[in-house]
């Protein structure tokens, strides 16, 4: 756990000779040896895990509460609306980078109509996902103010790979279904 903590802040520490990372503050020091060690978890966001993906996520619950930390039961408003909103602002944002078109061609072709997609977002979308967003980053802020210091565990992805059904073709040009990773 020092090793992450350290790396952590090494990696958060703003570069004071950027113009945009010096603009925020360096980590806060490190909590004391005695504070509460507390996992927050969103019962609804495991449902929709395979049974897979829900297995790995306990087990590391579990060795975690096994060196101290205890588990509290956290409600997260418009869970699936904030993952739309989250996915619709970073597929918009990776579309506009026109920096990438170079490397669009590096990508599957389901990755590239993907990210083409990405470029039609109305801007009244964009700015209902930045809304959402907002709402969910006000109701994260409450949590943090109730349990200080508390890491949010969620499974990564609800799937744990998604099965190779195309044979060849499937290894060669990739798979993607968008449904899938959005639960």
């Amino acid at each position: 756990m020092t090793d992450l903590e350290l790396a952590y802040r090494f990696l958060a520490t703003p570069d004071p000779s950027n113009p945009i990372s010096s603009l925020f503050n360096p980590p806060s020091s490190p909590p004391s040896k005695n504070h509460r060690k507390i996992l927050g978890i969103c019962k609804p966001w495991f449902s929709t895990s395979h049974p897979s993906v829900l297995s790995a996520c306990n087990a590391a619950i579990d060795h975690y509460t096994s060196l101290g930390y205890e588990t509290v039961s956290i409600s997260l408003p418009y869970l699936h609306e904030g993952q739309l909103a989250h996915a619709l602002t970073i597929l918009t944002e990776i579309s506009t980078d026109r920096t990438s078109t170079s490397a669009l061609s590096s990508l599957t072709p389901a990755n590239q109509i993907l990210l083409s997609v990405g470029t039609k977002t109305p801007a009244n979308d964009f700015l209902l996902a930045q809304k959402m967003r907002a709402l969910l980053m006000s109701h994260l802020a409450y949590l943090w103010e109730q349990y200080p210091g508390m890491l949010i565990v969620t499974p990564t992805t609800p799937n744990a790979g998604w099965p190779i059904s195309g044979g060849e073709g499937d290894l060669k040009y990739g798979i993607s279904d968008a449904d899938m990773s959005l639960r």
